[in-house]
């Protein structure tokens, strides 16, 4: 089994320049909560680390743009787990949806983990976004 979260949040910039900061990766991963550590490797390959409450699970990923709003991982090595981030349009501006699902090894002490670690991984995912429409809303730097 796997534990999965999604969030969003409305970001009050046009989708255009949301989609561009959000779907680098180098931008947008030093201000996602919930990203321990990450290091680009070339192809579109990261080693990524995520911070699961005490512990640190992540591995390899190939990253992915299939459009210019959205941005896509899954997992090549280590901690089974899938990220999808969409930009689409809004009244407001634009809508940024994320999804984050981890699969950890094991019987039940892995389960016991995911259940655990589904509460830090929304927290994570929730401030992670609230940091992306933050630096973009009021960061002119962005």
């Amino acid at each position: 089994m796997a534990t999965n979260v999604t969030r969003t949040v409305v970001v009050r910039r046009p989708p255009e320049e949301v989609a561009a900061f959000a779907t680098d990766p180098d931008r947008l991963f030093p201000i996602m909560g919930g990203i321990d550590r990450f290091e680009r490797l070339g192809d579109g390959e990261y080693d990524v680390f995520l911070d699961i409450g005490t512990i640190h699970v992540g591995g390899r990923v190939l990253l992915e743009n299939p459009d210019s709003r959205t941005l896509v991982w899954r997992s090549v090595r280590g901690t089974t787990s899938d990220f999808r981030l969409e930009v689409t349009d809004h009244p407001d501006g634009s809508l940024v949806t994320s999804s984050l699902s981890l699969r950890l090894s094991g019987l039940l002490m892995a389960r016991l983990s995911e259940i655990l670690g589904r509460g830090i991984m929304a927290r994570h995912l929730t401030a992670g976004l609230e940091q992306l429409r933050h630096h973009l809303e009021f960061d002119r730097l962005a």
